[in-house]
């Protein structure tokens, strides 16, 4: 009877030993998560960083493709602008390309578009700053002779609007073409000559909105946006002992990449993720150097 007895009273726990266990339980809980969260926000903003590092390398490996693919003979066939777009998807791309059609001197130092001759007939425009707008594809749309003919055609703008030409509201513009990705704007270009030095010089002029693209979709930036601006822009001589500029070539320019946790019109009150540079060189004639 009486090992029956002291059998029964061994099955269960009392009250305190329940809440001392239960207190236990919780201060090693609270331990472990003390312990454990340090760890998980530097493993976040480890990984964070990581991821934009890698957008910032993708960028800087196009823009050096782009240069390096370009067709460089003289002074006026690569030219760094700043351009202060209006933040207005109905605007977009026209102010870029209004102030690349209007200027004949020397390439800025410094700027935040990038023009550069891609063959004797077109240049490109690289830039994050500006919308790539409804009008913007309209105006390509509707001097599309192949289109017009009937015939299929793969202008990249096509693909930025896939619903074709009308009328979006802002909110309704493709993600890829806003700020905060890389633009790139192809012109038909014409070559307008200038009296440098009492030499006559060919300057490349955008004409005609040719296309428009994103290289690589707004999925790629992982959720950030980008802002690249250009610096150090120099001019090499082509004539061994002239300081003219009549005699001298684009050389390189060197990208400030910046990538942001957040959208590119509020960049200022978020969160810069990562910087770096890259040196862009310019190819002669499509010739890598």
């Amino acid at each position: 009877m009486l090992y029956f007895l002291r059998r029964k009273k061994n099955k269960g726990s009392t009250l305190v030993e329940l809440v001392v266990s239960m207190a236990l339980t919780a201060i090693l809980a609270t331990a472990v998560v003390t312990v454990m969260h340090p760890a998980v926000s530097i493993f976040m903003k480890v990984q964070k960083h990581s991821r934009a590092q890698i957008v910032a390398d993708t960028v800087a490996d196009t823009l050096r493709t782009e240069c390096a693919s370009s067709y460089i003979h003289g002074y006026g066939d690569a030219r760094v602008v700043s351009v202060e777009a209006a933040d207005n998807y109905q605007v977009g791309d026209d102010t870029i390309f209004g102030k690349l059609n209007g200027l004949t001197a020397e390439s800025a130092a410094d700027g935040n578009v990038l023009l550069i001759r891609k063959n004797e007939g077109y240049a490109e425009a690289l830039y994050c700053n500006a919308w790539i707008s409804q009008a913007d594809h309209e105006e390509v749309y509707a001097a599309d002779e192949e289109r017009k003919n009937g015939n299929v055609t793969s202008k990249a703008v096509y693909r930025l609007f896939p619903n074709g030409a009308g009328d979006l509201d802002e909110d309704e513009m493709p993600i890829d073409t806003r700020p905060g990705y890389l633009h790139s704007g192809l012109y038909e270009t014409s070559s307008l000559g200038m009296n440098i030095d009492g030499k006559n010089v060919n300057v490349a002029y955008p004409s005609k909105a040719y296309d428009y693209t994103d290289p690589f979709s707004w999925s790629v930036y992982s959720g950030f946006t980008i802002d690249v601006t250009y610096s150090d822009f120099k001019y090499e001589s082509i004539v061994p002992g002239s300081d003219s500029l009549a005699d001298k070539r684009p050389a390189y320019v060197v990208a400030n990449i910046k990538v942001y946790d957040g959208s590119y019109t509020d960049r200022s009150i978020n969160t810069l993720i990562y910087s770096r540079q890259a040196v862009l060189c310019f190819a002669k004639d499509n010739v890598k150097e």
